[in-house]
């Protein structure tokens, strides 16, 4: 029987790829749904050279490759890179089309440098945690020939004002109001607080960055990107604390959201976004 989510276009190995992805049992499958954005686009591009910055144990190898792309990847942990390798052999690739790299240090990968011919690049998970965003971006834009096109995602900061827990509450103190009188910003923090739950999410250790939508385009722009798309995913059909209580409601209507992208609802509504960005084809010296 064929995945309640798999496209009525995709053939039968495409569908056999996206199982690897997840199923609704396993968890919410955000990445197929970035995943078929960027499909959309390298088909409409006529793309074929596609490196994942990035690619970890490989699970977005089967969906790529089973569409035609001709996949390479690179990784900062050697574990990662050992099971990619094996993976990307399953579909007809020599191993070191997998390579150790460091995005944000473009000395790790010398030979990805040489050719930086790419049609396209993936990454997924790496913007958040990047310490140098802008050189990171650089890094990622001189790996693609002129033209070519980027995919990057972004954790969403607009996500923080559908949330209703200290998120909330962090953005609305910290981007809207972070140059308000200190007596407002009391009387508005007293306010909040009791509305909220601001005991969620757990605090967690690690520290990852989110993005404003409606600003990121010039952080792309000064990396020397151009056409720069905003393409939300990972859509929530309520607050996530309402999660356990809706159960298969809140799953179901989340994915209804994911098949029927609903406009700038996205902006707020999804808790991730793509940014697709060109390596123009002609690019004026530093």
């Amino acid at each position: 029987m064929p995945h309640p989510l798999a496209s009525d276009a995709m053939d039968d190995v495409a569908r056999s790829a996206y199982d690897t992805l997840g199923d609704l049992a396993n968890g919410y499958p955000a990445n197929h749904f970035a995943l078929q954005q960027v499909l959309n686009v390298l088909q409409e591009h006529g793309a074929r050279r596609l490196l994942e910055v990035g690619v970890g144990q490989g699970n977005a190898i089967p969906v790529l490759a089973s569409a035609g792309i001709e996949m390479s990847g690179m990784d900062i942990k050697d574990e990662l890179v050992a099971v990619s390798r094996e993976r990307i052999q399953e579909y007809g690739r020599p191993a070191d089309a997998v390579c150790w790299g460091d995005i944000g240090d473009a000395t790790t990968y010398p030979s990805l440098r040489r050719k930086a011919d790419f049609d396209a690049l993936l990454a997924l998970g790496i913007l958040p945690h990047a310490q140098q965003e802008l050189a990171t971006l650089q890094n990622m834009r001189a790996l693609l020939r002129p033209g070519g096109t980027a995919f990057v995602e972004c954790r969403n900061a607009l996500f923080s004002l559908f949330t209703f827990n200290r998120y909330s509450a962090d953005f609305i103190l910290d981007s809207l109001l972070f140059d308000a009188p200190a007596e407002a910003r009391d009387a508005v923090r007293e306010f909040l607080e009791p509305r909220l739950r601001m005991d969620l999410p757990p605090a967690s250790v690690g520290h990852a960055t989110y993005h404003n939508p409606l600003e990121v385009p010039a952080l792309f722009r000064a990396a020397g990107f151009t056409d720069i798309v905003i393409r939300p995913f990972h859509y929530h059909v309520a607050p996530p604390v309402l999660e356990g209580q809706l159960g298969e409601v809140f799953r179901d209507g989340s994915l209804a959201l994911e098949n029927e992208p609903s406009g700038w609802r996205g902006l707020f509504l999804c808790s991730a976004f793509l940014v697709q960005a060109t390596r123009p084809t002609q690019e004026v010296p530093a």
